[in-house]
């Protein structure tokens, strides 16, 4: 089995499990060992264990409850004209600003990945085809952003405590 090493594999796989949990569906992700142990680039055991990571994220995303139905919807009808990845990457940056000026000791990039996570959950709920297409779009926009990829690397890569 193929173990996602890179941050980008990592990325889709944690992607992927969201999705499945919010739409209730058995776990397959690709080929890939969802719980794997690598070795550091110090030779340190580094664990990526996707379910907690998962977790995290959805405790996250369940701190900031705001509305986010109008949100959805404006992604869901996108999606359905193949826009998925602009209004994604424009809403999620709209909605982390607005949470950020709301409380000042909030990072963006950890605003960022709350609101990815609680839009791909609404998506979900409020129209489960739509959310197995957004899952590249997000993935990609995860994965395209540099702020939020240091961010998480610099706390030791997706298995950090959010």
């Amino acid at each position: 089995m193929k173990k996602p090493r890179t941050f980008e594999e990592q990325t889709e796989c944690i992607v992927d499990t969201l999705l499945n949990d919010f739409l209730g569906t058995t776990l397959l992700v690709a080929d890939w060992n969802l719980r794997c142990v690598d070795e550091t680039d110090s030779g340190e055991a580094c664990s990526f264990d996707v379910a907690i990571i998962a977790g995290r994220l959805r405790m996250l995303g369940d701190q900031f409850n705001g509305e986010l139905e109008a949100s959805a919807k404006n992604v869901i009808a996108e999606t359905i004209r193949g826009q998925a990845g602009a209004v994604l990457r424009d809403t999620v940056k709209s909605l982390s600003q607005a949470w950020c000026a709301q409380d000042s000791s909030l990072a963006y990039e950890r605003a960022f990945l709350a609101v990815s996570v609680k839009l791909l959950e609404y998506v979900a709920r409020m129209a489960p085809e739509m959310a197995r297409q957004m899952a590249a779009p997000m993935t990609n926009m995860i994965n395209g952003n540099n702020a939020i990829r240091e961010f998480v690397q610099g706390q030791g890569g997706w298995a950090i405590r959010f």
